[in-house]
């Protein structure tokens, strides 16, 4: 399937617009794209000698010659995730966001560029079952829109992705897929979109199926060949394509059903037996056997799926070059699948890729604490990952040493420092311990009880029953009730050792020690000396403030163990239940005292096992809001408020208090 080829992704092409028949003197993009608009508010900004360079909330850049009183917009932003820093390394500003950069010499114009980050594959997880098997996961005019944002141009005398159709023929339904109407001239959205529904695959992992294998989607001279063999079905490795499957509707469904059969559902066999989801198999780096295999636990059935149609895992030099090639032993196709699916579809995950620059070598360092450094932001290396960092213990704050080096606070309140990214020593950080009630919500759902609420709260019954007033010792609560849950929990405060990029000028919203900046050399911008500052900045506390932000203090987690449930859908069993729950049929009809276990019904809601489940609180600073936490914390606003129902947006919230993330 070329799944070692590189993966080409096309930069951004800037529309011109011009008005017929008037004669307009020369502009450049420049011209065009800097519009100003009404009052931005700046969350990330940093400045050279004569510009400061900023991002909204949303991802979108600006530029400010009047030190952040008016900005323009630069006509660009990193938009999928939003910035999480932005710094002027000494010739470039960067902006950093989730597997992406922007980098740009004046502020105004800017590049785009993938970051060599995310530390978080698992070759065994790549995606969720959820995410893959989604039918109909976006409308015909939601995957066009995204054609044409991926690649808005497309060079003379070539069709590319976003103009192609095919008149497509009638299908059957089968085992696999619902029938499928054909229809003359359909375009490349509409077929997504139909297989998607018939097949019950999302049509973002149609996309970037079609991306990992013939780059399509970004292409702007595409040849017919790559229509031909989209997504690469029955072109194996180790022989030449199959033309009977030519063609793009034939390779786009034919790719979804294979898929569907992959999971070996009812009415097929069971053939697709050697990558079994809770089991370990080896699994093959490349074709060639003399690279040898590395053991991997498959998690569910989509990736297991993906590793039948390409079965190989990339070897360590494929992840350290992760936007580039390895070496003669390196696949690419899972990883790139991985990487792409993350880098567009994945705009909820955690992420907090932060900047600094030190002796002319800039270096990155994302939430999972992989780094990467460049010495010019064209070409990036990776230099591994902070010491202790993991997925339960992120970095917190990266930036330097009052002494200058590169430092960075972990979740777990450790600090670490390095002179050029490769030796790491530990930091002294100041720690105190402070003992804080945790209060939680439960929904009450079909089937609780107070006793089981209790367990898995590590509460007493009487504490739950007296905390919400409950009638009859708690013998009586309703599905829906929201019972609140009081725990005694510790806080863990410290006082960083790490300081923001000296570039840096807003950071989550705020203008750190604003009254202390001192104009770099040979710059113009004059000192405040009267009150309109201060006025202008008192009138909106989100956008800066005369006091420094204060550093982030650890997450306070909990972690309970938790039943997990499963609601039956048409066509299950409980040998296919269990099966993809890791489970077996007997443990499932002891835990739900079913006696036939061939007798299950659509929306039975069934247990299948249990889980720790770790929710996770910020404390509240000085300043705090709920827009100024989520920015911090890297949690969408609306996750943050739906999850914290006595918070408003722009509410001051009071220091000490616990303010839930997950």
């Amino acid at each position: 399937m070329k799944h070692w080829l590189k993966l080409s992704l096309s930069g951004l092409a800037v529309a011109i617009l011009a008005m017929a028949n008037i004669a307009l003197p020369s502009i450049t993009s420049t011209d065009v794209a800097h519009a100003e608009e009404v009052a931005p508010t700046i969350v990330q900004g940093a400045k050279n000698s004569s510009l400061w360079a900023g991002a909204d909330a949303d991802g979108t850049l600006y530029w400010s010659e009047d030190s952040g009183t008016t900005w323009v917009s630069s006509g660009f932003g990193l938009t999928k995730s939003g910035v999480s820093s932005v710094v002027w390394t000494g010739s470039s500003f960067l902006a950093t966001s989730y597997f992406e950069g922007a980098r740009s010499s004046d502020g105004k114009n800017w590049t785009r560029f993938m970051l060599p980050l995310g530390s978080a594959f698992d070759p065994g997880n790549i995606i969720s079952d959820a995410e893959f098997f989604s039918a109909g996961s976006m409308s015909v005019d939601e995957i066009q829109a995204f054609l044409e944002q991926r690649n808005p141009t497309c060079t003379d005398g070539y069709v590319c992705i976003k103009d192609f159709t095919e008149t497509t023929f009638d299908r059957e339904e089968t085992v696999l897929c619902q029938a499928y109407d054909g229809a003359n001239n359909e375009s490349a959205a509409q077929i997504l979109s139909k297989v998607s529904t018939a097949c019950g695959v999302s049509v973002e992992a149609l996309l970037v199926l079609i991306q990992k294998e013939q780059s399509l989607i970004t292409l702007s001279a595409p040849s017919a060949t790559r229509f031909e063999r989209a997504t690469g079905y029955a072109c194996p490795d180790t022989a030449p394509c199959d033309e009977k499957y030519f063609g793009f509707y034939n390779q786009v469904y034919n790719a979804a059903k294979q898929f569907r059969r992959y999971s070996n559902p009812p009415g097929t066999s069971r053939f697709f037996t050697w990558f079994p989801v809770g089991s370990t198999s080896q699994v093959r780096y490349h074709p060639k056997t003399s690279c040898g295999t590395k053991p991997v636990v498959f998690g569910n059935q989509a990736t297991a799926g993906l590793h039948y149609y390409t079965p190989y895992t990339p070897n360590d030099i494929a992840m350290t070059n992760l936007a580039s090639t390895g070496d003669s032993c390196s696949a690419y196709g899972n990883r790139n699948f991985w990487r792409v699916y993350n880098y567009w579809f994945n705009p909820t995950k955690s992420f907090r890729t932060s900047a600094t620059t030190k002796d002319g070598l800039t270096m990155v360092v994302d939430g999972d604490g992989t780094i990467a450094v460049s010495s010019g932001l064209s070409s990036w290396q990776r230099l591994g990952s902070v010491p202790n960092a993991a997925r339960a213990n992120q970095v917190s704050e990266f930036g330097q040493t009052a002494a200058g080096n590169f430092a960075a606070l972990m979740a777990d309140g450790t600090a670490y420092e390095s002179g050029d990214g490769q030796k790491w020593s530990q930091l002294a950080v100041q720690k105190s311990e402070v003992a804080q009630d945790v209060v939680v919500k439960h929904t009450v759902r079909s089937g609780d009880t107070v006793w089981a609420i209790s367990k898995s709260n590590s509460v007493a019954v009487s504490a739950v029953v007296t905390e919400n007033s409950l009638s009859r010792d708690g013998a009586l609560i309703r599905v829906g009730q929201v019972l609140t849950i009081t725990k005694r929990g510790v806080v863990n405060t410290v006082t960083s050792p790490v300081v923001l990029d000296p570039s840096i000028v807003i950071s989550a919203g705020v203008t750190p020690e604003a009254n202390d900046e001192t104009p770099a050399e040979g710059s113009e911008e004059p000192v405040a000396e009267d009150a309109a500052s201060e006025e202008s900045s008192s009138s909106d506390a989100s956008d800066s403030s005369d006091e420094p932000l204060p550093a982030l203090e650890p997450v306070v987690t909990e972690t309970a163990n938790s039943d997990v449930f499963y609601t039956v859908a048409k066509g299950d069993t409980l040998l296919r239940i269990a099966f993809r729950n890791t489970t077996t049929v007997s443990k499932i009809a002891a835990a739900n005292s079913i006696s036939n276990i061939d007798r299950i019904y659509e929306g039975q809601r069934i247990k299948v096992g249990a889980a720790d489940q770790t929710t996770t609180y910020h404390r509240a600073q000085s300043g705090d809001t709920p827009e100024r936490i989520a920015e911090r914390r890297s949690v969408k606003l609306s996750t943050l408020l739906s999850l914290n129902s006595s918070l408003s947006s722009g509410q001051a919230i009071t220091v000490g208090e616990l303010v839930r993330l997950s």
